[in-house]
């Protein structure tokens, strides 16, 4: 009898001890998940090592919100320009917004990625608070940064499909304006604190849509002057050498002083009626969610045209 019991406790030992070393290899391997990492390919080329599942991102840009809302990937904080921009304002209701440059106030949201630009000069404090990506608009179209943001939080398919959804809805858009944008060139200006604006082909206010999407071109002397920058200052006098067929008119909600002047009301653009106005306090972003509120003004404003 005291050899059965002797045996029955030694079973019982035995599985404890398998029972508390399964704990301790699942309490591991649960560690070991929610500090995976994966290697993130930069606009630039070199890689960082980032969250396999980041939870919470802080994105200190508003051109890289939208994607990750759209996927269904709420930051945690955001840069507090997106408050200046009624779409992305509304879009990200209730989200922490960061002060521009105030790392401090990164910090306490306690991120596990932060998604920047290049030109961030606080990057090397905010590598030191998480793993930092810092995007590049000068080397991604907005159909790379769209992939790239999906490949960030493991959403590919969901980027894939909207970018599939969004040309098939900008080829229809092309067929149904027809001849109103076949063969014409489009310039998209805004009157900014550098001077009166010409943007390149890449940066928000509709340029994605008319260009891209729509294979609206720029006047040659614009094209020459935005091929390797963001955008061109120009000089009122010489606003004729650069306006295309069409303008977007980009603005804060009122026509700009400019257009009170005759060099503006000259141009034969402005007397066929071919201005687009574009609010850039509702709309003016690369993202998902700002193309698409962007891209109703611009057609709906284009389809009127004659």
């Amino acid at each position: 009898m005291k050899k059965l019991i002797f045996i029955t406790m030694c079973l019982i030992l035995l599985l404890a001890a398998c029972n508390t070393n399964d704990s301790k290899d699942k309490s591991h391997e649960s560690k070991s998940d929610n500090s995976a990492t994966k290697t993130f390919k930069q606009d630039d080329g070199t890689k960082v090592k980032i969250p396999k599942n980041p939870k919470r991102i802080v994105v200190l840009h508003p051109t890289y919100v939208g994607a990750l809302v759209k996927f269904d990937h709420k930051p945690v904080g955001v840069t507090e320009f997106v408050s200046q921009n009624k779409t992305l304002d509304e879009a990200t209701k209730g989200i922490k917004r960061i002060g521009q440059g105030n790392v401090e106030q990164v910090t306490k949201t306690k991120p596990d990625l932060i998604i920047t630009t290049k030109e961030d000069k606080n990057v090397k404090k905010l590598k030191k608070i998480a793993p930092t990506i810092q995007m590049d608009a000068m080397k991604s179209n907005y159909k790379e940064t769209t992939k790239k943001l999906g490949e960030i939080v493991n959403e590919q398919d969901k980027a894939d499909k909207w970018l599939k959804d969004w040309e098939n809805k900008l080829q229809e858009d092309k067929k149904s304006l027809g001849d109103n944008i076949k063969g014409k060139t489009i310039t998209v200006l805004q009157a900014t604190p550098k001077g009166l604006t010409a943007f390149g082909k890449n940066y928000g206010r509709g340029t994605e849509i008319v260009y891209d999407g729509y294979g609206m071109k720029q006047p040659k002397m614009l094209e020459k002057e935005t091929k390797n920058a963001y955008m061109a200052t120009l000089s009122e006098e010489k606003l004729a050498d650069y306006a295309g067929d069409y303008i977007i008119l980009a603005s804060m909600g009122q026509k700009p002083p400019f257009t009170q002047k005759e060099n503006w009301k000259n141009l034969k653009t402005v007397k066929n009626g071919h201005v687009i106005d574009l609010n850039v306090q509702d709309t003016q972003y690369n993202d998902p969610i700002s193309l698409e509120k962007q891209r109703k003004i611009i057609f709906d404003q284009l389809k009127e045209m004659k």
